[in-house]
């Protein structure tokens, strides 16, 4: 195994034992790890710390379980894993023990590729040719690593030797892959997403036992009051998980702490482009006034979560939590991704669709309450589907305001207008019950002239008020998407100043600094570029 400080980049060889033996004796710097029979107990070692997660050369063989009937399917596993890492940037290498096979093979990693969202096109990935002998295939290897590894001048005479596939004597069947192939996390140095979750813990009530022959039960905490005191005095019939840090939910909430989610009714209305640049924008004006705020954003999205492609960063996610025996402030912080450039920290929502039941809502109440403890801002993006109970019964809340976007289509509007009477009808109306001085409402994309006025779009609020405007600049916010640099976005003339005003009207009472317009807006004049600003609801 790699370990920290030694400067050499790990190698895992999934490949035949003489791959495996010539790669450890060629003398180059590099920690070759332990040889791997499968993909699938890959994954598992990695996931188990047998292998250094921080590995960033694979060998793959595409013929490891040739002659058995596990073949296919393990050429099939080959091909995910392979467009998995070569996405994620890792040195990918693959020996092409049966040339004549390659047609099929390769068609394998463009299907591999489709699935996980990936253009094959763009992979890279290297063949070698193991009949050339081990000489070859290290010099193949020194050529493509140039730069990164150092080789030894000249190979050793041992490498000279011929490279010959050992059929197996027996099929055997291939192990279920623990781990989602696109997850990734092995190349990040983090843990995986997929690891297996723990079975579900009983969770037990608030009162003691009442005698020493009962199992000992685990005491719960009552909701959070306002002031954030946590009162563990208070009686309360709520219950957390067995996992749950009773030492961390039971401190007071930072002073002052807020909590925002960001919701909306309709897909497609940039809400999750609002939550990271609210955060961000919150967390650089703090720090511009000179009383850094922290923030963590939530993705809470766990069937579509967008803010990992957002910040180009997919693990570890909230899933990594999850598995862990305690959820305390060190296994929380150390699953939590920093966006670059940003200054907030983000819980990500797991990757498959699959395993959003493995972190419900009991899961993220517990989470987001122990946040509280741990920042000073959340904010929390969530899905459209806002009577779900993930929403419902944790995000609106656990709250101090909830944020409507919403743009000027007419559907995103009717949609709102109808999100907004369900999220505020009292609960014997069969509506939510959220107050509605909690709510704000973000026009976002904001332009004028499109046919919709905006007393249309106030009355379609049922008087929630209009807290933020953010101007249409559709090439702008595309390609910092592309790029992963949201964060240059909040330099932009027309989106900076809108999320800097966004965030003083979400924290009305912090000290957070003005935008000041860039140098290249100053011969436009103020009115020219509040009306470009604010567009349909100029003032």
């Amino acid at each position: 195994m790699t370990h920290a400080g030694t400067g050499q980049p790990g190698v895992i060889v999934v490949a035949e034992p003489a791959v495996h033996a010539l790669v450890s004796a060629s003398g180059a710097a590099w920690n070759v790890q332990a040889p791997m029979p499968s993909i699938a107990a890959m994954w598992a070692a990695l996931s188990s710390g047998e292998l250094d997660q921080r590995s960033r050369i694979l060998v793959f063989s595409d013929s490891l379980k040739a002659g058995t009937g596990d073949d296919a399917a393990e050429r099939a596993q080959t091909a995910r894993a392979l467009v998995a890492m070569a996405n994620a940037g890792a040195r990918v290498f693959i020996l092409e023990w049966r040339p004549e096979a390659w047609p099929a093979f390769e068609e394998s990693i463009t299907a591999a590729a489709q699935t996980q969202g990936i253009d094959a096109a763009d992979l890279a990935f290297h063949r070698l040719a193991p009949a050339d002998g081990g000489r070859a295939l290290l010099e193949s290897m020194r050529g493509t690593l140039a730069g990164s590894v150092t080789f030894p001048e000249s190979f050793a005479p041992e490498v000279d030797v011929p490279l010959a596939r050992k059929e197996p004597s027996a099929a055997r069947p291939v192990e279920p892959a623990m781990v989602n192939l696109s997850e990734l996390s092995a190349l990040k140095g983090l843990e995986f997403d997929d690891a297996e979750p723990a079975p579900p813990q009983p969770r037990v009530a608030a009162s003691p036992p009442a005698s020493t022959s009962e199992p000992a039960r685990r005491p719960t905490l009552p909701p959070v009051s306002s002031n954030g005191a946590g009162d563990l005095a208070a009686s309360s019939s709520e219950e957390y998980p067995a996992q749950a840090s009773l030492e961390l939910l039971g401190e007071p909430k930072r002073p002052g702490q807020v909590t925002i989610t960001v919701t909306s009714s309709k897909g497609g209305s940039g809400k999750s482009t609002v939550s990271i640049l609210l955060a961000a924008a919150i967390a650089r004006a703090s720090a511009e006034a000179g009383k850094p705020l922290s923030v963590c954003l939530l993705d809470l999205d766990t069937r579509d979560g967008q803010v990992a492609s957002l910040i180009g960063k997919f693990m570890p996610t909230a899933l990594n939590i999850r598995v862990q025996p305690v959820w305390d402030e060190e296994r929380i912080r150390r699953n939590l991704v920093r966006a670059e450039g940003m200054d907030v920290d983000t819980l990500l929502a797991p990757i498959r669709p699959r395993t959003a039941d493995t972190v419900g809502p009991d899961f993220y109440r517990t989470i987001v309450r122990s946040l509280q403890r741990m920042y000073d801002v959340i904010v929390m993006d969530t899905s459209v589907q806002y009577l779900e109970p993930l929403i419902a019964d944790v995000a609106l809340k656990e709250s101090d305001e909830i944020l409507f976007v919403t743009t000027l289509a007419s559907t995103a509007v009717q949609g709102m207008a109808r999100a907004l009477r369900e999220m505020t009808a009292p609960v014997d109306e069969s509506g939510l019950g959220v107050p509605r001085e909690k709510i704000g409402i973000i026009v976002n994309q904001s332009v004028a002239n499109v046919g919709m006025e905006r007393d249309q779009v106030l009355a379609a609020g049922l008087g929630v008020p209009v807290v933020g405007v953010v101007p249409l600049a559709t090439k702008d916010v595309l390609t910092a998407t592309n790029l992963n640099r949201m964060h240059a976005l909040l330099d932009h003339p027309l989106l900076g100043p809108a999320y800097n005003e966004l965030a003083r009207a979400c924290l009305p009472g912090a000290p957070l600094s003005v935008w000041e317009a860039p140098a290249a807006d100053a011969d436009a004049g103020p009115e020219a570029i509040e009306n470009r600003r604010r567009g349909l609801f100029r003032k």
